[in-house]
């Protein structure tokens, strides 16, 4: 009996030697990630013939993490993982390529089984089949404004022997590749002499292919590598995600028998939208429905309001987009969505316009003294230009401020205060709304609308002021973005010919500069295209956070391409 008994406790530890990978269990918190502590072959071998590569990890890693994050360049597709304990071994199931450099990339994806803490930075090793080590050195760093800046992908891509014009990441592999470490930084090793191009990308699917408004990419200029000069570095790139989408419209509804709604797939460039880019038809006597007017129906830009002549009481109508409506990346309007059917109403505009929106109609915002103030109806306006229409006047003693008015569409009125308001005072913007028909004539009758404006003091802000050196014939923008408070806008402003550039009424907080050359004028930074190929506009950062406090300008920033 004892005799069993010992037969089954061996037994049962036995088994419980032979269970898969699992750590001590218990201690203190585990915060350090794992990384590699040995390696077969040597780093740098040469004459390399064997068929498999050993990695030994410093603590218990998930194996199927580790499996997922080997990248092999040139690649090796057929191969196999062999685990024991925290040893694994990668069998090639292939030939290897004479005379060759392989490097093989364990990136940071790669995670240990007690904590999940992952890689703090990418290793490779890199061994040659033949009787020497390429050397060639790519090092660089990938931004990321929104997101964690570890575990992105940099594709490389060696041009020479391909036309660069043809080169797709979305259907082309990368020759050689890595990952970036917490701090965003990459290093490549061991490239061959050549003309490469590369790609920051967080590759979504890990498929080592660029899939297009999914994965966020960041382009660079090409880089040369010759045997002379092997070692490129400070190659920076941005990621972002590529908008190749055209707009489409989603929906039409129809308000009443003058009046449609046209909803957009995304925010249009109003600038690309008139009277001449809307085409309606009566679908049943095949007559074009005259179109008056068309304005913005809110404020983000995705629904416009048509104004028509009078619609036929249940006519079928075909709206149709023409092609120059653009999105705000440049995409005009899509052939196979640029049209809705909706049916004409018999319901007569009998409703007078409203306020839609208006900068002041919130109590608790402010402006600055030489702020404009927006106003933005339901409907298009015929306005009455009489000066009792608009009154703006100061609350301490009912004295009126002189005022400019103009209209950025026939539905939105900008007004402009002819001299500064005075800070830590409270204005009152009057609308009289017998001055504002909408087209129709219909209007608001002995009916105002007041609004009570808070002035600011832009004394209670602070200011960043500097040069920025090597700037060139292009339109250069500084960019200051408060890290504090994620939520407020970032604040741009255009930097002077010689580089000069002032920063004011920043809110309290800590700011990160980025200047960029605005090569298309669009005041926003342009990361750049896969393919067809475009480059990212040129950009830097400043390499501190700028602390700013209220009423202490900072001056002397000297920000470097």
């Amino acid at each position: 009996m004892r005799i069993c008994l010992l037969l089954f406790f061996l037994l049962i530890v036995l088994l419980s030697g032979c269970a898969g990978q699992r750590p001590p269990e218990g201690g203190p918190v585990d915060s350090t990630p794992p990384e590699i502590i040995s390696v077969y072959p040597a780093p740098q071998t040469i004459r390399f013939d064997d068929n498999r590569v050993i990695f030994e990890f410093s603590e218990y890693v998930d194996r199927r993490s580790v499996e997922e994050a080997i990248f092999i360049s040139p690649s090796i597709e057929q191969k196999e993982f062999e685990w024991s304990g925290t040893e694994v071994t990668l069998h090639f199931l292939e030939e290897l390529k004479k005379n060759t450099t392989y490097v093989i990339t364990v990136g940071t994806d790669v995670r240990d089984v007690r904590a999940g803490n992952r890689m703090a930075k990418s290793y490779s090793l890199s061994f040659s089949t033949g009787e020497r080590i390429d050397r060639g050195t790519i090092t660089g760093k990938v931004y990321d404004e929104n997101s964690d800046k570890s575990g992105v992908m940099i594709f490389s891509y060696r041009l020479n022997s391909i036309n660069p014009d043809t080169l797709n990441p979305a259907k082309t592999k990368p020759d050689y590749l890595t990952q970036t470490g917490k701090d965003g930084e990459f290093r490549l090793t061991n490239l061959a002499s050549g003309t490469y191009r590369i790609f920051a990308m967080r590759d979504e699917y890990r498929n080592l292919l660029y899939d297009p408004e999914t994965d966020a990419v960041g382009t660079a200029d090409d880089i040369l590598l010759t045997d002379t000069d092997t070692i490129k570095q400070g190659i920076q790139l941005i990621l972002a995600k590529e908008d190749t989408t055209a707009p489409r419209i989603t929906s039409v509804q129809t308000l009443d028998n003058r009046h449609v709604t046209i909803v957009f797939s995304e925010p249009i460039d109003t600038a690309t939208v008139s009277p001449a880019s809307i085409l309606i038809t009566d679908t049943l006597r095949q007559q074009l429905l005259a179109v008056y007017d068309v304005y913005p129906s809110n404020v983000q830009g995705t629904s416009f309001t048509v104004m028509t002549d009078k619609q036929q009481k249940d006519s079928l109508y075909l709206v149709v987009v023409r092609e120059g409506v653009k999105d705000k990346s440049g995409f005009s309007i899509s052939p196979l969505a640029n049209s809705k059917l909706f049916t004409g109403s018999s319901t007569n505009d009998t409703l007078p316009p409203s306020l839609y929106f208006s900068s002041v109609q919130d109590t608790a915002a402010k402006i600055f003294p030489d702020d404009s103030i927006l106003i933005m109806f339901s409907d298009a306006i015929s306005f009455v230009n009489d000066d009792s229409a608009v009154a703006l006047l100061k609350l301490k003693d009912s004295s009126l401020v002189p005022y400019y008015y103009s209209w950025y569409n026939s539905s939105t009125m900008v007004i402009a205060p002819a001299v500064p308001l005075q800070s830590e005072e409270k204005y009152a913007l009057i609308l009289r709304w017998n001055y504002f028909p909408d087209k129709l004539g219909n209007k608001r009758k002995d009916s105002i609308s007041t609004f009570v404006i808070t002035v600011d003091d832009p004394e209670n802000y602070g200011s960043i002021q500097g040069n920025v050196a090597g700037v060139g014939e292009k339109r250069v923008v500084i960019q200051a973005h408060n890290v504090t408070d994620n939520k407020q806008a970032p604040k741009k402003v255009n930097a002077t010919r010689e580089g000069q550039f002032f920063l004011s009424r920043l809110p309290e907080g800590r700011y990160v500069l980025k200047v960029f050359e605005d090569v298309n004028n669009n005041f926003t930074h342009d990361a750049g295209k896969p393919f067809p190929f475009r480059r990212a506009e040129r950009f830097s950062f400043y390499p501190d956070t700028i602390r700013v406090r209220p009423r202490w300008p900072i001056d002397g920033v000297m920000v470097k391409f």
